[in-house]
């Protein structure tokens, strides 16, 4: 019996390590937003009070990661919830929520172009801003109540932050030359992209190692590095988001209606997700799964990339608490003021 259970759970902590790269911003970055809100909203009580309505007792910090454990992934140690079983039965394509993958050749976000999609990131957040302000479209990307809104969105906010899940490299069909869909893959279904066009899967089959891609190095290695630039070296999250506040992130605030915020963040990371895709040598291709429209690529990542990448992690982190608070406070309050913290907030 020793021996079974000992088996399983060797064979749950390799579970874990192998779809640990598909988590946007790690564990440890969607809490760290989502904490950031937590603490500016305790300056916005109707805020406050409205979250805690919808959620009941459960913190920003800890809904961050419900969109990701409804997909069943073992990193959140625990089974699915019936809410979160209810919510994917409901929406079959959830798995698509979390990203858009607009070529870097392009300068912004427009629907109906190569990459994006109805129920991208993008659009998915609109929706169920929509949800939150009670102003439901009858014919949506999403099916969602007003609490899976809320959980949904406050994830979303720190994915459409971390670049790789908006840019993306696309590359012709031997996997040789760097090409945009919009002009390559023009006039074919979805753009030639799986047939004339290959995908790198948001920087998933950009390989740093067999077993390490550039996707995963942007979901928790450039967190690390944010904690180190602040000197957080307890891996406390509630430290990490209030060193945050403290030295306050720049550019974050943003102007007309919370609806077409989620198109301009998506447009703003454009040139990040550029920098962060072409910073790296990408070498050649090599045809995966039988060479069928997919290849893998090996990348090398030096030093000074890793100390740019840090630093813009921390700027993305940040942006994303602030303007998660913001975007709560315009949907809730239909208003946003910068948050007044004063470094008073009682800890929790």
């Amino acid at each position: 019996m020793k021996r079974a259970i000992a088996i399983v759970t060797v064979a749950f902590v390799m579970l874990v390590c192998a779809t640990r790269e598909v988590w946007s911003w790690g564990k440890d970055g969607h809490r760290t937003v989502g904490m950031i809100a937590d603490i500016l909203l305790e300056q916005r009580p109707a805020s406050r009070d409205r979250v805690k309505q919808i959620l009941g007792d459960n913190s920003l910090s800890e809904v961050s990661l419900w969109a990701d454990c409804a997909k069943g992934y073992r990193v959140c140690q625990r089974p699915a919830s019936d809410e979160e079983k209810a919510f994917t039965r409901e929406n079959r394509r959830h798995h698509a929520f979390h990203y858009t993958d607009v070529p870097i050749a392009q300068s912004q976000y427009r629907a109906e172009t190569a990459g994006t999609g109805r129920d991208d990131v993008v659009q998915v957040m609109q929706h169920a801003i929509k949800v939150l302000q009670g102003k439901t479209p009858k014919d949506g990307p999403a099916v969602l109540n007003q609490r899976e809104a809320l959980w949904l969105l406050v994830h979303l906010v720190g994915d459409i932050h971390q670049p790789l899940h908006i840019g993306a490299i696309y590359f012709d069909g031997q996997c040789a030359e760097a090409v945009d869909p919009n002009v390559a893959g023009a006039g074919q279904p979805d753009f030639g992209i799986g047939t004339t066009v290959v995908s790198t899967a948001g920087g998933n089959d950009l390989k740093i190692s067999k077993s390490k891609s550039l996707h995963s190095y942007w979901d928790s290695d450039t967190v690390k590095g944010a904690m180190r630039l602040l000197d957080i070296r307890n891996k406390s999250i509630e430290d990490f988001a209030r060193a945050i506040i403290s030295s306050r992130p720049t550019a974050w605030k943003m102007t007309g209606n919370p609806d077409t915020w989620p198109t301009q963040w998506a447009t703003e990371a454009m040139p990040l997700a550029k920098a962060a895709l072409t910073r790296v040598h990408i070498g050649e291709g090599a045809p995966a799964n039988g060479g069928h429209g997919k290849c893998t690529w090996p990348i090398a990542i030096d030093r000074a990339y890793t100390q740019w990448a840090n630093q813009q992690a921390l700027a993305q982190l940040g942006k994303a608490g602030f303007r998660l608070a913001e975007l709560l406070q315009a949907i809730f309050e239909g208003e946003a003021e910068e948050p007044a913290y004063t470094g008073s907030v009682p800890r929790r």
